[in-house]
This record gives C-alpha cells, sequence and structure tokens, in this order.
C-alpha cells in the first residue's frame, strides 16, 4: 500500500516541509504530483519521477527526481516549480491575501492515484489578528500580533499591480510588528491606475501607524519593484522611518503606469506639483522584437527600454538623492533581473550612501521577483507572466529565484530585529 507521510499538514508558508512517501515494494517508480490555486483560481501543478530505496521510501528533502519539473533533492521543489496547468507553461502565480492556501499531493502509478494528501500553506495563524483602520482616509489591511503589547511597526508598498499584498502582512505580524498592508492604487476609493498619488497619503499613512495604540512609534517601510521606488523616494522626501526595505529597486523616479506599463504621465505628486519623471524611451528595434516574439510564443523583457532610457545628459535630475535618508537600507537585488536593471541601481545606491548599518543583497543569476513581500521559496516561483498571449521574462529561473527568496527573507527578518 502507497503512503503519503507529513510532519506537519498545516503549516506556516516559512515552515520547513516533511514530505515522505513510501510505496508497496522497494525500488518501485512513482510520479509524485502536486497541485495549487493561486487568489486568482489558476491551477499551478509540478511533478517528479522518483524511485523508492531499499526501505520503501522516497523522502522529498534528500531524493532527487530522475524527470520532474524540478531536477535536485529539495523538500519544496515540488512548490517552488509549479507551472500553469492550463497551458502546462510557466506563468505568474498570483498571492496577495491572508487566505490559506491548500496544495494537493497525489503518488501515482501508470496514470494511477496510488495515494493523496492536502497541505495547508498559512500566512496568518492564530497568533495575529487582523484589526479594523479607523480612519476611512487610508486603504489596506492592518495586522498585529494577538498578544496585548506595544510592537514595532512596518508599512508595505506594493508594486505597479497595485492593491496590497495583506499576504506579507499577516505573516510579518507573526514575527512581532504592527503591519500595514498599504493599498494606494487599483482599490477600492483609490485611482485605477498608478498616476498622480499624492505623496502626502504616504505622509499619514506613516503618522497614522507611529501614534497607533499598538505600535512603540517606530515605523519601518518596505517595498518591491515600483513600491522600492516609493520606499526609496519617501525615505528621502520624510526621512522619518527607522529602517527601508527595498526589493528590485529603482533610485530613479519613474513615470506613473496605466495597465502594468509605463506610461507618459507623473506617477508621484507633492504639495500638489508633479515630480520629474524618467520618460521612458521604446526604440524602434524594441517594437519590431515585440510583435516578433508574440508571434513566435517567446519572452519578451524590457532591458533595451532601460538602457535608452537611462542614456540621456541629465538623467541625474531624476535620481532618488539616496544620501538623505537616515534609515538603514536593506536592498536586494538580482544580476538577471529583466524587468529593469536593479543589480546596477543597488550598486549605485551603495555608492552614493554612507551608512554602515546598510545591507545589501545581490543575487547573480536570478531575477526580479526573489524577494519578500512579493516571493516566498514555497510558492510558485516568478519569472514569466502570459498576458493575453504576450510573454512577459522577468527573470532569473525557478530554482535561482526560490533560493534568493528563501535566504533573503532569513536576512530580511535579521535586518528589521
Amino acid at each position: 500500500m502507497t503512503e503519503i507521510r507529513l510532519r506537519k499538514n498545516k503549516l506556516m508558508i516559512d515552515e520547513t516541509l516533511d514530505i515522505k512517501v513510501y510505496t508497496s515494494e522497494p525500488g518501485q517508480q512513482v510520479t509524485i504530483r502536486m497541485e495549487l490555486d493561486d487568489d486568482e483560481q489558476k491551477t499551478f501543478h509540478s511533478y517528479g519521477d522518483f524511485t523508492s530505496d531499499e526501505s520503501y521510501e522516497i523522502d522529498l528533502n534528500t531524493a532527487a527526481p530522475v524527470n520532474g519539473t524540478y531536477h535536485q533533492a529539495d523538500g519544496a521543489g515540488l512548490l517552488w516549480s509549479m507551472i500553469s496547468k492550463k497551458s502546462n507553461q510557466d506563468d505568474y502565480f498570483i498571492k496577495k491575501s491572508d487566505k490559506d492556501l491548500e496544495a494537493t499531493i497525489y503518488v501515482m502509478t501508470a496514470d494511477e492515484i496510488q495515494a493523496t494528501e492536502v497541505i495547508t500553506l498559512q500566512f496568518k495563524n492564530d497568533s495575529v489578528e487582523k484589526i479594523e483602520l479607523e480612519t476611512p482616509d487610508i486603504k489596506g489591511n492592518l495586522y498585529v500580533p494577538a498578544e496585548s503589547g506595544k510592537y514595532p511597526a512596518a508599512m508595505i508598498l506594493s508594486g505597479s499591480d497595485g492593491g496590497n499584498a495583506a499576504h506579507a502582512a499577516s505573516f510579518l505580524a507573526g514575527k512581532g510588528y504592527l503591519v500595514l498592508a498599504l493599498s494606494y492604487f487599483n482599490d477600492e476609493g483609490l485611482n485605477e491606475h498608478l498616476e498622480k498619488i499624492d505623496l502626502g497619503y504616504f505622509k499619514e499613512a506613516t503618522e497614522y501607524l507611529s501614534t497607533h495604540v499598538k505600535g512603540n512609534g517606530k515605523v519601518n517601510l518596505i517595498g518591491y519593484s515600483k513600491g522600492a521606488e516609493l520606499a526609496l523616494l519617501l525615505g528621502q522626501t520624510f526621512n522619518s522611518y527607522q529602517s527601508i526595505v527595498a526589493g528590485a529597486a529603482s533610485n530613479y523616479v519613474t513615470s506613473g503606469m496605466k495597465g502594468g506599463i509605463f506610461a507618459p504621465v507623473p506617477g508621484w505628486m507633492l504639495d500638489g506639483e508633479a515630480l520629474p519623471y524618467l520618460k521612458m524611451k521604446f526604440p524602434v528595434s524594441f517594437m519590431f522584437s515585440t510583435i516578433k516574439n508574440y508571434i513566435q510564443k517567446r519572452p519578451m523583457y524590457f532591458l533595451k527600454v532601460w538602457k535608452k532610457s537611462l542614456n540621456r545628459k541629465n538623467i541625474s535630475e531624476y535620481k532618488v538623492d539616496v544620501d538623505k535618508i537616515d534609515a538603514p537600507l536593506f536592498i536586494v537585488s538580482g544580476g538577471d533581473d529583466k524587468l529593469w536593471p536593479s543589480a546596477d541601481f543597488s550598486k549605485e545606491i551603495k555608492k552614493e550612501r554612507n551608512n554602515e548599518n546598510d545591507f545589501y543583497l545581490s543575487y547573480k543569476n536570478a531575477g526580479h521577483f526573489i524577494s519578500y513581500p512579493y516571493s516566498f521559496h514555497q510558492l510558485p516561483a516568478n519569472v514569466h507572466m502570459n498576458l493575453d498571449g504576450m510573454i512577459m521574462d522577468f527573470g532569473g529561473t525557478k530554482q535561482e529565484n526560490a533560493q534568493a527568496a528563501e535566504e533573503s527573507l532569513t536576512e530580511m527578518l535579521s535586518f528589521l530585529k
């Protein structure tokens, strides 16, 4: 009889998986599959072909699949290697709510299911409570440890997809923080697009957190991608944060966005005035290659656009003056980031600052989505996104991005502490 044994069938997203399969005889070949739905009910799946040892056992922490969506021994491999079940191609896994995920494991021989189990992955457990925002002017989700006390606060800024990262906020609250996943566009009562957003809104949210009855007066700022650009900009403008975490950051003020694409509109406003922003230059070669890649179903990426856009004499006018930020910075970048050159931006930031408490992590072979709050190593790693047949490549590989997500989360939590 085939059996799946789990150390735990309900665990937090950062807890180590422990999956063992026992076959009916030693040396038996089986396929172990896993399925998982994202927040938009898109199904992702993964698999590995394994052979049990003389003890009838397959330990996913030590056994490497002979074939599958991943190729090395890794207890979380079935999770981070997942691809779209519909297309059987890589696609973007969307997770932003604090709801549990249920991953179903199947053990199969000759397309027959021999055993099945369900693992529940949590971002929020009973140690955390979601509390109401007392002001209607601030949009988002607020979480705090259920145990009474005062906690350091953190504000999480999403990127170009808008909304808020409630899953990441509830997770961080479990580590001992008062956490606001702040919405600033593409949510109820807010602009649909990232366009002409007043920085005063973020100042108000910061003041709210710093005076909250559950807070200790300290506010840390966490942003990713476009949200990381914003985090650095807020640090320069208001300089009122205990620390700033910026993942895949740009240290340039870029344009606003519509439908997830850079548009010739200001993204940020201050005191009623639009902040100067770097306008994207789309070379003709990029337009032709995009059409060609679409027809041939090949991935496209934006680095050529950035190379063209950054090649101008007055480029320094659009830079965030990171030297004005007193708070220590935690910067994460990928050397294979294909959305924008975040590793180069990270080097510029480091060169322009003089703060011995800054911390820089760069992963040579990783891409854009490689760290908290967007990435957890036990979620499908994001490399490609399919937009109605247009495949965007954000860089790295699933394995490299997952490894970066695992290591950088540990380092980030240590930095915040």
